[in-house]
């Protein structure tokens, strides 16, 4: 069985109602309003089912060396890919949620998986940034609620609990410029190569998942040194070998696979 990763999202697509494409999880989002949220709060024990069906997600820069220890980190295909964690082997399933959809014991979860049902988007006409969000029944809730579940507005004001997510939004968006920065200069030198990934299961079945790209270690290696200092400057030798690092994790993904497959 032979899978692609999805492609590249751009952010400001939910913005334009045009727009053919929404990024990944987000399918008719909304920008946030007292008007519209005044009796909306998040549930503080939430569920991923939202990211029961996606295999493949995008991560940040940062997140990096915490994330080589759970996934395979690869970048995606087409010029303008970024990096993305593989949560599974087939399209359709992430194998890090446990049957009650709560997240793995001990993985860590990916930015982009707890940002949402928000998302920090730039309308084009004004380049104003506008908060929005998915109206997940799963995630959001209209009135009393639980105890220590999320208010967005009181009294038609923003909330702190509000102003935590927008800020956290603020910082995902830096967080993803400064990644789309080390993508494109990892892009610009080449060292990018195409990559599949064959793996056996338990009961012997062989799983094949393509494009995805990886760095060359070899065209890392022969980099000039100039390159190596500017890249060490910014942080970026510590991201290529957190990639390097997390190419050994597929087992992670094999023992995770459900008994049969």
């Amino acid at each position: 069985m032979t899978d692609r990763l999805p492609g590249p999202t751009k952010m400001t697509d939910v913005a334009n109602a045009d727009a053919p494409q929404m990024p990944l999880l987000y399918k008719n989002p909304v920008a946030v309003s007292a008007q519209h949220h005044a009796n909306v709060k998040v549930k503080r024990n939430r569920t991923f089912r939202y990211a029961s069906k996606i295999h493949a997600v995008p991560v940040l820069a940062e997140e990096m060396p915490q994330l080589q220890n759970h996934y395979p980190l690869v970048f995606g295909p087409g010029p303008s890919a970024g990096v993305m964690a593989l949560l599974g082997l087939r399209a359709g399933e992430n194998l890090f949620l446990r049957e009650d959809f709560t997240w793995a014991y001990n993985a860590q979860i990916p930015a982009y998986i707890g940002r949402y049902p928000f998302i920090l988007v730039e309308m084009p006409e004004d380049k104003r940034l506008v908060l929005i969000m998915e109206e997940d029944e799963e995630i959001l809730i209209r009135g009393e609620g639980a105890e220590g579940d999320l208010p967005l507005f009181k009294d038609g004001k923003g909330t702190k609990e509000g102003e935590d997510i927008l800020n956290y939004c603020v910082a995902f968006n830096q967080s993803a410029r400064q990644t789309q920065l080390f993508c494109e200069e990892v892009e610009k030198l080449g060292l990018l190569v195409d990559q599949r990934a064959e793996v056996v299961t338990p009961e012997g079945k062989q799983l094949s998942l393509s494009g995805f790209r990886v760095i060359d270690e070899q065209k890392f290696n022969e980099l000039p040194d100039e390159t190596f200092l500017e890249w060490r400057k910014r942080n970026w030798i510590g991201l290529v070998y957190a990639h390097f690092v997390s190419l050994g994790r597929w087992q992670n993904l094999i023992d995770r696979l459900p008994k049969g497959v």
